[in-house]
């Protein structure tokens, strides 16, 4: 009796789709885990910029921004970071450019300078003189487009007076003082009581002779 068995190329294909799969499964499992290194590594950089941006908030003084300073990381990494100030048109807003450095590993070298600008309300890095002229040219410039004052009303011919309000407490007296006396008044209107003058008032019946 003959027995039923794969031949040789049965056995080959099945092979070659099996290494195929495999290969397919290792490319999607490499990729798996280099995605999530690099997410790993990309929030580990986010919070340690974070760190450098908010060292550079609490810098007070407008020389100490341009010079820079270090912060420590997790892990006994170091950053450092310096940043530019760009004075705005606006009383108290900068344009703030800084650029950081960390450490990918501890006493290792700084990995490439990364730049972030944004804008930045900040009234103790202005000086008064400068606040005080931005100020007073915003407020031509406004004049000139609205074409009138808003705290005095001048500037122009369009802005009324206010209305002043009239008294409440004596208007039932001029409603009063406004209407035409009644002539008929102290007499009685009432239909039924005016005699009829069809009837005498005599009581009698006249006669008709």
């Amino acid at each position: 009796m003959r027995r039923k068995a794969f031949t040789l190329i049965e056995v080959l294909v099945a092979l070659a789709i099996f290494a195929l799969a495999a290969v397919g499964l290792g490319a999607a499992y490499s990729n798996v885990l280099l995605s999530r290194m690099a997410l790993k590594e990309k929030g580990v950089g986010e919070e340690d910029f974070a760190r450098c941006r908010a060292a550079m908030l609490e810098t007070a003084n407008f020389a100490d921004i341009e010079k820079g300073g270090d912060v420590y990381l997790p892990d006994d990494r170091m950053a450092r970071w310096k940043g530019k100030i760009e004075p705005t048109t606006v009383a108290d807003l900068f344009w703030v450019t800084i650029t950081v450095e960390i450490q990918t590993t501890a006493g290792g070298p700084y990995g490439a300078p990364r730049v972030q600008s944004q804008w930045i309300l900040r009234p103790t890095w202005s000086v008064e003189s400068e606040r005080t002229k931005l100020l007073a040219d915003a407020k031509q410039r406004l004049l000139k487009i609205r074409g009138y004052d808003e705290e005095t009303g001048g500037g122009t011919s369009f802005i009324s007076k206010a209305t002043t309000k009239k008294p409440q407490g004596n208007n039932n007296q001029n409603n009063n003082s406004n209407k035409k006396p009644d002539n008929n008044s102290g007499k009685d209107n009432n239909p039924k009581n005016k005699p009829d003058p069809a009837k005498p008032t005599g009581g009698k019946t006249p006669v008709i002779q």
